[in-house]
């Protein structure tokens, strides 16, 4: 009689009927051995299998019972010629691995995935929207909210159009004006709770640095008066150029490790700051401020203050701001360090090389095609200059990540959008500003392995300029200059987020921020609109066509239709999920536009809103604001019920 095999070890042979089962022993009849139950040893194995795989989720191994490390790139051919498993897409859950049997004595080597903030590859299509709030919410003086009812009014408005969130400055000069360690939180508590109580996410910006002389700035919030006074008795601790003009918006990074602050560096103060800030709202993190941009320079950018208003003019090349005692000894010791001790005395460059704020590049003897720039010494001293910066934008930042380590939140740090002067062969408002791009260097490259190294995600801005649209004169290449640090983030695996220079309310600005948030196939991790203000909320079009792009923002596509929210009392009484009402088309010219149940396009109808429809819309805003200050001036939204609105 052949041998038969056992039930109990599949693929065993026995040779014995003591090793077998007595259903299967010779003589037992086909009936008994179908009939027969499974030993309970057995059942009890296969139980405890079957309630281990459902918990630890499903098997998937790869071919052959090869281990397959979870990857999110494209499918790998395995040694056989097939393919593994498929790629993870964005949405799908992960899931523990599970690969084949290891061997006896090893354990499995499980891949370690990489965070998803220093993933590009895990970029969602979907581009969270923000909006700036003005840069005087909190009130520099008495350090309170300024309107509180109607900004509460606006980030209701803000939240039915689809925004995910606000920005808001956390000004340095209001919170510790009283005294060094003395903090004041008091407008940023009312602040805050408003965001939460109407159920928006909160970027906050850690402003180190004056709020007045740049571009946009509409008010005036100096640095704590105390370190002004520090300053009066020691220039050397501001930005010097070569004429010596002192720049009190933000502390020299050459008086870093100077410890003239009562006792404190300038990054010891940045530390307890944000120390101060973490602690005090560390249960609105990271559910309701869910960001923390660190300011490193001027206009809370990571650049020297190279065209201040009051000096420069548009399209100048700038000056180079290191000529305080503090960026002097660096670049002497630097020199030394180098083998060139020389160079750290004739070095920075004279006056008469790099002339004016306001001249063009041609006009120099340093920045022309050509000049002092293209020498061995001019870039060992451009190196030094732009190497400052990064380090100390990445001592700043190491104070972040311990700060707020272990609070999960995101952390992210500006860089300026220098586009003028950017065609030209040296860059000159670009190097001047500390990023050393020239026509045969890159300056981005290295700021965005520093925010890698650091895990924080690179914010940039003018991403609603064209090419097209300034002046050739002034050689300007914004767009250009916006895909080149998308490519530049994604060859160091740093998240991008971005943000527009100037206010835009046409539709030309909207469908170029668009572009530049999604193009290449990849979108950014997040966008942040400028400004909250009267000519965005307060006048029609411009909000239409606001609430426009957040839609467009959210489903990544231009929408050929959109229609305008209904008021708040309308929304309220239809529900939460009430469709829109009307449509606009944008497309066709000849297709009546409605807004506000008016028609303001089409045919017989002038293409600007006349003074009744400017009327019907002031007296909407009236109803929308008694309504928003009766339902939640509390301060808690109240649900209402659709039926005893109806029956009013």
């Amino acid at each position: 009689m052949p041998p038969t095999r056992s039930r109990r070890s599949p693929g065993s042979v026995s040779s014995s009927p003591e090793a077998c089962p007595p259903c299967c022993v010779a003589g037992a009849s086909p009936t008994a051995r179908r009939r027969a139950p499974l030993p309970s040893v057995v059942l009890t194995v296969l139980s405890l299998l079957g309630l281990f795989s459902a918990a630890v989720g499903e098997f998937q191994g790869g071919p052959l019972g090869a281990p397959q490390p979870l990857t999110n790139g494209p499918p790998q051919p395995s040694d056989n010629g097939l393919p593994s498993r498929p790629a993870l897409e964005m949405g799908e859950p992960r899931r523990r691995w599970r690969g084949g049997p290891a061997k006896a004595g090893e354990r499995p080597n499980r891949p370690k995935l990489t965070k998803m903030r220093c993933k590009s590859e895990d970029w969602a299509k979907k581009v969270p929207l923000f909006v700036m709030l003005p840069l005087d919410t909190v009130h520099p003086e008495n350090n309170t909210l300024n309107q509180p009812d109607l900004l509460r009014e606006r980030l209701v408005e803000l939240k039915r159009a689809g925004c995910e969130g606000v920005m808001a400055d956390i000004w340095w000069g209001i919170v510790e004006q009283k005294g060094p360690l003395m903090y004041d939180w008091s407008g940023y508590d009312e602040l805050v709770s408003m965001v939460a109580d109407v159920g928006l996410k909160l970027q906050a910006v850690m402003s180190f640095h004056q709020c007045g002389g740049n571009v946009g700035d509409e008010c005036t919030v100096t640095l704590p008066p105390w370190v002004l006074r520090v300053g009066e008795s020691n220039h050397e601790v501001w930005y010097t150029d070569m004429d010596r003009n002192r720049n009190t918006e933000y502390i020299s990074l050459g008086a870093d490790h100077a410890r003239v602050f009562y006792g404190r560096t300038p990054l010891e103060m940045y530390r307890d700051l944000m120390q101060s800030f973490a602690d005090r709202y560390l249960h609105f993190i990271p559910d309701v401020i869910i960001e923390a941009q660190i300011g490193l320079g001027p206009a809370g950018e990571m650049r020297y203050p190279s065209y201040p208003l009051k000096h420069w003019s548009f399209p100048g090349t700038g000056q180079f701001q290191c000529y305080d005692k503090y960026m002097r000894k660096d670049l002497i010791q630097t020199a030394i360090k180098c083998g060139k001790p020389d160079l750290g005395l004739v070095w920075p460059p004279h006056p008469d090389d790099v002339g004016v704020y306001s001249w063009a590049p041609e006009h120099t003897t340093f920045f022309r095609d050509g000049g002092i720039w293209e020498t061995p010494e001019a870039d060992f001293f451009l190196k030094w200059y732009s190497s400052a910066l990064i380090r100390h934008g990445e001592e700043v930042l190491k104070h972040a990540v311990n700060v707020f380590k272990g609070t999960n939140i995101l952390l992210a740090a500006k860089v300026a959008g220098i586009h003028w002067q950017a065609a030209t062969n040296s860059h000159a408002a670009e190097v001047t500003a500390g990023y050393y791009r020239t026509v045969n260097r890159d300056g981005y490259g290295p700021i965005a392995q520093m925010f890698a190294r650091q895990g924080v995600m690179f914010d940039f801005t003018c991403l609603e300029m064209s090419n097209s649209e300034i002046p050739e004169w002034a050689r300007s290449r914004p767009a250009d200059l916006v895909q080149l640090v998308k490519l530049k983030t994604a060859e160091k695996r740093c998240l991008m987020a971005g943000e527009n220079a100037l206010p835009r309310h046409d539709r030309k600005g909207y469908e170029k921020m668009q572009e530049a948030c999604l193009s290449g196939g990849k979108s950014i991790a997040s966008f942040t609109y400028l400004r909250l203000g009267h000519d965005l909320m307060d006048d029609g079009p411009n909000w239409m066509e606001f609430t426009r792009f957040a839609a467009e923002m959210a489903h990544c596509k231009v929408l050929p239709t959109w229609s305008a929210p209904p008021p708040v009392r309308q929304s309220r009484r239809a529900g939460s999920h009430a469709p829109p009402l009307v449509f606009h088309h944008h497309e066709d010219g000849d297709s009546p536009v409605y807004f506000g149940g008016r028609q303001i396009m089409g045919p017989g109808v002038r293409r600007t809103i006349t003074e009744p429809d400017l009327d019907a819309w002031e007296a909407a805003k009236q109803r929308r604001q008694k309504s928003v200050q009766g339902e939640l001036g509390t301060g808690v939204q109240v649900r209402e019920c659709v039926s005893e609105r109806v029956s009013e």
